[in-house]
């Protein structure tokens, strides 16, 4: 089963390069090379999926779901054996030791549409002392707000359960953030093999919600 995902941005965001810059910005946007040599900013579906997984372990227990809360494999490998099982995130997202691979397979999200970007000038914050730290300023580079990003989520014989998970924690990205940047809007589109799983739940009101956006004006 396969959702269509749109992600739109409502303040200036940024998922930052890996490289370092030679010029340009300090941080620029992450890009792909097209097969014509031009590049363009893309949401990686490693970042995506990292970000829902955050999700997910945030809201968990409010659902009555289980979260190991780890990030380091040793950490998660603990809390599991504490928990005598694998916890219901790491069921559907995966862990470093599983036998098997996790049942979500997230694709990269593609601009619909041109995207100019624009470089802006921030001070470090020292963590000690949570004032401007001296000479630290550095330049990033961002997209603007109503930017659209399209991809996919397939899912394997994910149990019902594990879908209602998945679902909160995209509700839940919604009043969070990928990367650098500011908050990101969510929705599924063509979701009918979804409802008819989802018949007679409480989840498919969820579903018909995350069919629309949340933030319908951009700042």
């Amino acid at each position: 089963m396969r959702l269509d995902i749109k992600l739109k941005t409502v303040g200036l965001f940024c998922v930052g390069w890996s490289h370092p810059a030679v010029t340009g910005p300090d941080i620029q946007f992450v890009r792909r090379v097209n097969y014509d040599g031009s590049s363009q900013v893309y949401i990686p579906a490693s970042s995506f999926k990292g970000a829902l997984r955050s999700s997910a372990s945030r809201i968990a227990e409010s659902y009555g779901f289980k979260s190991c809360g780890g990030v380091r494999p040793e950490h998660i490998r603990e809390k599991h054996t504490k928990m005598g099982r694998t916890c219901d995130v790491c069921e559907i997202f995966g862990h470093p030791w599983s036998a098997s691979a996790s049942p979500l397979m997230f694709s990269d999200l593609l601009p619909t549409g041109p995207i100019e970007t624009t470089s802006l000038t921030r001070i470090r914050i020292d963590d000690k002392s949570m004032r401007a730290a001296e000479g630290a300023l550095f330049s990033m580079e961002y997209v603007p707000p109503g930017c659209e990003f399209a991809g996919t989520i397939e899912l394997m014989n994910v149990p019902k359960d594990k879908i209602a998970l998945l679902l909160l924690s995209m509700a839940e990205l919604r009043l969070g953030r990928i990367g650098r940047g500011g908050p990101l809007d969510l929705k599924i589109e063509r979701a009918d093999d979804l409802k008819q799983v989802l018949r007679g739940t409480e989840w498919l009101a969820l579903l018909h919600e995350l069919e629309e956006w949340l933030w319908h004006e951009v700042p």
